[in-house]
């Protein structure tokens, strides 16, 4: 029997295998997609809400901030205030004259501002001397000194604004000392008082329900907590109840509310990773160190997403439907569109690269036509992707090879150049013969772009006795090459010029001091490390971050970088460290290659 359905399955046509899978399978795919669309909203209504807090809680610290802002700049126009601090600080022979200076002085300025700024409580001057209470604007200070909040800072006071809040009395105020008093050896106490709700009212904008806020200092004190949990009764759980929080309460709803302890710790397990079932968001008050730091159940967000499951339910019952039911009637579309792939993969198989595949079918014919199509084209930009490299590395080493036009002339006039220059006794002059001989037969290197590390070392060394006699011996050379890696292979010509650069850009601008070039060779377990360090004058931080996307000729350093990463991969370049003033470290990385 088994046989008999295999037999017949395979020999039906592929419209009806098509109708017979779709209905059979169809609605598993369907299934499982409708819940994973579930699971991904869900992680979506999530990452959606934090966002909102987020952007909630910005914008109450903003206006926070402002405020303050605000605030302290009346302080500093008081505070700074010469006409205020000189009657201040005036000796005054009576009563009378005293009262008449504060008020056509003081009381106008601190009058005005708390008209046109309503939310200032009280302003008040207090001054280290025996006068008698000015209405609410001047006052000895004697009369604060029992309070708690001036026992508490009186040393900590400044001439910078402090503000102190206490979160449980719901009182917002700022004090300062007054700097002009100060520097006339006159003590006074700058007093503003601003309304506490008014400050925090930026974070009241936060229109959902069922979340909790706190505002805390540095030191961890509670500034400012709002919460927004009703319970059954309508009432706010965050309230109190007979003197104990309600979130101790027994009941779904009464444990919304955390306290500051208890949100700190899950702040603790949620950065640990472990899961929670509130959503906590925190963020920087931008004023004084103070925090914001809100936090919502996520049984809260369960009402949207109840909506979407029964949503998404409902869309694939509706599938699976349609699709027992239209199966027979669609089938021989996706026949049509597999017919017209394997026409189009017939005619990439007889050479047309160039074909445009396209669908815009939804279904998985439709997705795999869409996926032949984009593999087409990733297979054509490889292709053009290879060709441009090979074609760039050709050019590279063609640059090379044009110096070896007539090579033989050259090494015969170089020698002939010796020959005359130790006839006429001028060693001099066959020293930089012989080294310039040698550096060219190195760097032609018979039109080949490798040789070993120690040919390039021994280039090197020519190139720069070359430049130590162009240059007096106004430089020195520090050699530091490992004996192990000479016999490894590297590209032609990537050291030179890079002690070309050092030298021209580095130690000729060099002001004081006797400058260096030093060579370095290390290796590790994969990797050969050559190095050209000086201490000239370096290069600024602007032009070292894009020093490598420069076009410059020839072997310059872009050309370097370009070589390595072309012949040895992504993973090898030229890594140039640098300090203004201090020199320049160039570092070429290569992989291990023993000459062959």
């Amino acid at each position: 029997m088994k046989n008999k359905i295999k037999n017949w399955f395979g020999n039906a046509k592929i419209q009806k295998k098509i109708m017979i899978i779709y209905i059979c399978i169809g609605t598993v795919p369907i299934l499982f997609l409708g819940l994973f669309a579930l699971s991904q909203e869900r992680k979506t209504l999530m990452e959606r809400e934090r966002r909102n807090i987020e952007d909630s809680l910005s914008q109450g610290a903003s206006q926070l901030k402002s405020k303050i802002l605000v605030y302290n700049n009346l302080s500093d126009y008081i505070a700074f205030n010469h006409p205020i601090s000189d009657v201040l600080i005036g000796d005054y022979d009576d009563i009378f004259s005293m009262y008449e200076q504060y008020t056509a002085t003081v009381d106008p300025v601190l009058s005005s501002l708390k008209y046109f700024n309503p939310n200032i409580n009280q302003i008040t001057i207090y001054l280290d001397k025996d006068i008698v209470k000015h209405d609410t604007t001047v006052d000895a200070l004697h009369t604060i000194e029992g309070e708690k909040w001036y026992r508490e800072y009186k040393d900590s006071l400044s001439q910078k604004v402090k503000w102190i809040i206490d979160g449980k009395e719901k009182t917002s105020f700022s004090a300062r000392t007054m700097p002009i008093m100060e520097q006339n050896k006159q003590k006074g106490i700058l007093y503003l008082d601003v309304n506490y709700d008014t400050l925090f009212s930026g974070f009241d904008d936060i229109s959902r329900d069922g979340y909790g806020l706190y505002v805390i200092d540095k030191a961890g004190n509670v500034l400012f907590e709002k919460d927004t949990f009703d319970q059954k009764a309508g009432n706010k759980t965050g309230a109190k109840k007979d003197g104990k929080d309600q979130s101790t309460q027994k009941g779904t709803e009464g444990k919304s509310r955390l306290s500051l302890k208890k949100l700190k710790e899950k702040m603790a397990d949620q950065e640990k990773g472990k899961r929670s079932n509130y959503l906590i968001v925190s963020a920087d008050a931008g004023v004084d160190d103070w925090q914001v730091i809100a936090y919502q159940p996520q049984k809260m967000m369960a009402r949207e997403v109840q909506t979407l499951v029964v949503l998404i339910l409902g869309i694939i019952a509706i599938c699976i439907v349609t699709s027992v039911v239209a199966s027979k009637a669609f089938s021989r579309f996706v026949v049509r569109d597999i017919k017209r792939l394997r026409d189009n993969m017939q005619a990439v198989e007889e050479g047309n690269m160039e074909l445009m595949v396209t669908s815009d079918a939804k279904d998985e014919v439709g997705s795999l036509i869409r996926g032949f199509g984009s593999m087409l084209g990733e297979i054509n930009r490889l292709i053009h992707e290879v060709y441009e490299s090979k074609l760039t590395q050709r050019k590279s080493e063609m640059t090379a090879l044009q110096a070896q036009i007539n090579p033989h002339f050259l090494y015969n006039s170089l020698s002939l150049i010796n020959w005359k220059a130790l006839e006429a006794g001028q060693q001099d002059i066959s020293k930089i013969t012989l080294a310039l001989s040698s550096f060219y037969r190195t760097s032609l290197n018979r039109g080949k772009n490798v040789l070993t590390i120690e040919k390039e070392i021994e280039n090197m060394k020519s190139y720069l006795e070359i430049q130590l006699c162009m240059h007096d011996n106004d430089f020195d050379v520090i050699m530091d090459i490992d004996e192990e890696i000479l016999q490894y292979q590297t590209l032609n010509l990537l050291l030179q010029p890079l002690v070309e650069n050092a030298i021209d850009h580095g130690i000729d601008l060099k002001e004081d001091g006797r400058g260096y070039i030093k060579i370095i060779g290390r290796k590790d377990d994969s990797n050969i490390y050559l190095t050209v360090e000086d201490n000239g004058v370096g290069i600024e931080p602007e032009l070292l971050s894009s020093i490598l996307e420069f076009k410059t000729k020839g072997y310059g350093v872009r050309n370097v970088n370009q070589r390595i990463q072309l012949y040895y991969g992504e993973e090898y370049c030229l890594k140039i460290e640098s300090e203004a003033g201090k020199g320049t470290r160039c570092t070429i990385n290569i992989p291990q290659v023993l000459k062959k």
